[in-house]
């Protein structure tokens, strides 16, 4: 019983002293690397956003499809009909959201990068 218990807080010795040194690295802030953090490009974020516009926009038109296709044949899916229903209202209410979220912010790194240079 007492080979378990030395064995067990030797290995959990060994855990914690090789924890250590890599958390002691991670918060010396005078390392020279962490100073020259380029700027962030701002062209290429404004893309970043407007592509994920465009593809909320084409999971948006997608859910609309579904709520078109139930309206017309809500008699295929029964009582599970509802629930369909307001599950793709959400997600295109959702993903409405989020377009337009990710347009914000194209146009705020656009104006960003026009007044950095």
């Amino acid at each position: 019983m007492k080979t378990k218990i030395f064995f067990t807080s030797l290995v959990i010795l060994i855990f914690l002293a090789s924890i250590a040194p890599v958390s002691a690295e991670s918060l010396n802030t005078a390392d020279p690397e962490v100073k020259t953090i380029a700027p962030p490009d701002h062209n290429k974020l404004a893309e970043y956003y407007e592509n994920e516009a465009k593809e909320m926009n084409l999971k948006g038109e997608e859910q609309k499809k579904l709520l078109k296709e139930y309206e017309i044949h809500s008699y295929y899916y029964g009582r599970e009909g509802q629930d369909f229903q307001a599950h793709h209202e959400a997600l295109l209410n959702k993903y409405e959201k989020a377009a337009e979220r990710n347009s914000e912010m194209a146009a705020a790194h656009r104006k960003m990068s026009k007044t950095v240079r």
